[in-house]
């Protein structure tokens, strides 16, 4: 497994992969703030797939992937820690930080408490762990809605 990488890191990783895709005549790179904006909008992305058997079993009936997995490793993805101080205002306002931290919370431990190799979907869904997970993922996509997504072009003010 790779290690994992700091939001700065995540950020120079993402802006390395936004100069091999953008054409020589596009605008200039994102700024650091715009990016942190998107890998927001990806947290909420993830938020709205964890807080739904529906999205899940849909997700799993489309994609070649072993669904519960991606509901455990997506969030590593974008959040590594539970306070990460680059998750900071303007982008993540004090009650998302809070909301990232206690989501982060129920994630490590449901993590901790699920066997792996993970079972199916369906299997998943009925246990207790797994209806947690969805719950505190609820919860904290409710606190996202109060802004909803950001810009991936422009930087909120």
């Amino acid at each position: 497994m790779p290690p994992l990488l700091g939001v700065d890191e995540r950020v120079a990783a993402e802006l390395q992969l936004v100069r091999q895709l953008m054409p020589h005549h596009a605008k200039e790179e994102p700024t650091r703030q715009l990016l942190l904006q998107r890998i927001r909008n990806r947290i909420i992305e993830y938020l709205e797939l964890a807080s739904s058997f529906e999205a899940q079993r849909e997700y799993q009936q489309v994609a070649p992937v072993h669904v519960p997995n991606e509901v455990i490793n997506q969030w590593e993805d974008w959040v590594q820690a539970r306070r990460d101080p680059a998750f900071a205002e303007p982008v993540f306002s004090r009650p998302e930080q809070e909301a990232v931290a206690a989501f982060y919370g129920v994630w490590q431990q449901v993590a901790a408490d699920t066997p792996d190799p993970l079972p199916q979907l369906e299997t998943l869904q009925a246990t207790a762990e797994w209806q947690r997970l969805r719950s505190a993922a609820v919860v904290a996509l409710a606190v996202f809605a109060a802004l909803g997504r950001l810009s991936e072009e422009e930087e909120l003010e």
